[in-house]
């Protein structure tokens, strides 16, 4: 079952326990232990262990103690063991889903029978089976029981439910787990790499890094990317000893490809993964003993030392600027840091005064052509200098569009007829324009956007995945998810995959852009009564809500990175970021990056 917000029903997450008070003999703080395993992440003072059971513990103060055991740094989870009778001791998995609470005030316990305990907390985030985060929305309450039982005169936990792993305060997360990227191939035939971020528990992280590793695909990049490890592979042995900065993986694997490009492109996996643990600078890798590939010197540090090729990032155009009265001109990018009451100067263009009727221009990756949507959404336009490129209609209530580095142009719009189910929508801006057949709009499929409405996406830099805003048919409930982009090998789209939801503590949002490659900025807002504002939002971790507000933001672009984000507004104003507030360059209509 699923959270919910309060009021209303609570929903049970998980058969689950909380927090420990320091009653019935139990430590108020930790004990710390010195040493950590050698492949355990995080810093290297000590460990932190929690007392477990003393005689004469109620019932709830087993439930409290068994909660905060659980938040120990071990890895073992020993003490938090004997708090559970024989059956649950065995069957526990501290690694499975975990709920996130703002800290131990926010847990209650209440004894409702002689064998019964119900417990409930406020929320903030949940971290699935696999290290996959969820923020949740403001007020989520987690509501469950648990059965006891006496065991020689003592109480203790009796049932678990199979999906339960451990309840952790925001203070014990950040000080147990770390988000970490797990990289996968691009599906479409170049040797790029693709992060899933992940939260790990820092004991034992070389392991952990392992065996995620040799984990599928997740749903959202299914198709869109894939993993060069056959399945069916493990560990020969469940552990990855790191020694003199060496990771020493072993795989036992039912088949392997003998090809030297997958045997690397296995490696490189292995490699720009686990070189994230501060332990590990090199990996060696291999299989029932066996060298995976012979001839090393010493086992690699980077992906380049396996033959993998770098792929040069393309050379992006110079800004565009579309002034107040419809002129675009060139800006340099560091004119963006110069505001002036008429805006930075620029260079003339042979782009056509683009009237006030068209709106959300965007610049292609080499900046030989530009878009622009109808103010009533129903025309698409492309301008390569002075000429336009006529588009036919193809849907209504279109979004702002998007370029990519495969000079693919993105909008999104409301199907009809054959294509009514259709949100998505990319079209081959590399093909020649009298070519009908090869530069029209084609349907990108995404079944999970069934019913809803695009109002912003955008691709990422490595051209792999998109992130997509919609809303339902009145605006409300936004949604900002991430989804793999299916390509054929030429690179032309073809679907979409899954989707991994994003910032849903927004109840109102307008506008989403890539800042790097694994975290997205959003414009708008938390609370109804809030003001609008850009939040910087990771693909998995709790959304940065530290930016200051912008009156009347519209549209939000980056020149790069979170420090070059810049807002429009609806008075025509172009605002930049100084620190965490905002500073006004000048006037504009719009502010296209190439490629964003």
């Amino acid at each position: 079952m699923q959270p919910t917000r309060r009021p209303g029903l609570w929903a049970c997450l998980t058969a689950a326990a909380v927090m420990v008070t320091g009653c019935g003999g139990l430590a108020a703080e930790s004990s710390v232990q010195p040493g950590l395993r050698v492949d355990a992440g995080g810093p290297p003072a000590g460990r932190v262990l929690y007392p477990g059971p003393v005689n004469g513990m109620t019932q709830e103060q087993i439930v409290r103690g068994f909660v905060r055991a659980g938040a120990a740094s071990d890895g073992d989870y020993r003490n938090a063991r004997l708090f559970l009778a024989g059956g649950p001791q065995k069957s526990w998995r501290p690694d499975a889903a975990i709920i996130v609470f703002s800290d131990f005030a926010a847990l209650t316990t209440t004894l409702v029978d002689d064998t019964t305990v119900r417990l409930h907390a406020e929320a903030v985030a949940t971290i699935d089976s696999s290290g996959h985060y969820t923020q949740l929305p403001p007020g989520t309450v987690v509501d469950t029981t648990m059965r006891m039982v006496q065991d020689r005169g003592q109480w203790r936990v009796n049932s678990l439910n199979e999906n339960f792993g451990r309840w952790l305060s925001a203070a014990d997360l950040q000080r147990l787990y770390r988000p970490y990227n797990v990289y996968y191939l691009a599906g479409s035939g170049n040797r790029r790499l693709v992060p899933d971020v992940r939260w790990f528990a820092l004991d034992r992280l070389a392991t952990r890094l392992a065996r995620a590793q040799l984990e599928p695909v997740p749903d959202y990049l299914d198709a869109a990317a894939k993993s060069a490890i056959p399945s069916g592979a493990r560990l020969t042995v469940d552990a990855v000893p790191v020694e003199g900065g060496v990771a020493s993986v072993d795989l036992t694997t039912p088949q392997l490809d003998s090809e030297p490009a997958t045997r690397q492109n296995i490696w490189a996996q292995f490699v720009a993964t686990l070189t994230q643990a501060p332990e590990v600078q090199r990996v060696a890798l291999t299989v029932e003993g066996a060298e995976l590939m012979p001839g090393f010197s010493q086992p690699p540090a980077t992906v380049e030392d396996l033959g993998f090729p770098t792929i040069p990032e393309p050379e992006h155009a110079k800004p565009l600027l579309r002034r107040s009265n419809g002129r675009v001109i060139t800006i340099e990018s560091s004119a963006l840091l110069d505001p002036s009451t008429e805006g930075p100067t620029g260079t003339a263009t042979s782009y056509p005064v683009l009237p006030s009727g068209w709106v959300g221009m965007a610049e292609s990756l080499t900046g030989l052509e530009i878009a622009a949507v109808s103010g009533d959404r129903s025309q698409l336009a492309r301008w390569r200098g002075a000429d336009r490129i006529a588009v036919p209609p193809f849907a209504g209530g279109l979004s702002r569009p998007a370029y990519d580095r495969h000079d693919m142009l993105w909008v999104g719009g409301i199907g009809s007829g054959r294509y009514a189910a259709i949100r998505v929508w990319a079209i081959n801006a590399a093909a020649d324009p009298s070519d009908r057949q090869n530069s029209a709009p084609r349907p990108i499929p995404a079944d999970w956007l069934r019913r809803r409405v695009v109002a912003s996406l955008k691709v990422s830099a490595d051209g792999q995945r998109i992130a997509v805003l919609s809303t339902n048919a009145s605006g409300g409930d936004p949604h900002v998810d991430i989804s793999g982009i299916v390509r054929a090998p030429n690179g032309i789209p073809e679907r979409l995959s899954g989707h991994l939801r994003v910032g849903a503590t927004l109840t109102m949002a307008r506008d989403v852009v890539w800042v790097d490659a694994v975290t997205v900025a959003i414009l708008g807002r938390v609370s109804p009564r809030d003001p609008v504002k850009p939040y910087i939002v990771p693909l998995g971790g709790p959304m940065d809500e530290s930016l200051d507000p912008v009156a009347g933001a519209v549209t939000l672009t980056t020149t790069g990175g979170p420090r070059g984000l810049v807002v429009t507004t609806d008075k025509g104003s172009i605002v930049v970021r100084a620190g965490r507030r905002w500073v006004e360059l000048g006037q504009g209509l719009d502010l296209a990056v190439a490629g964003v």
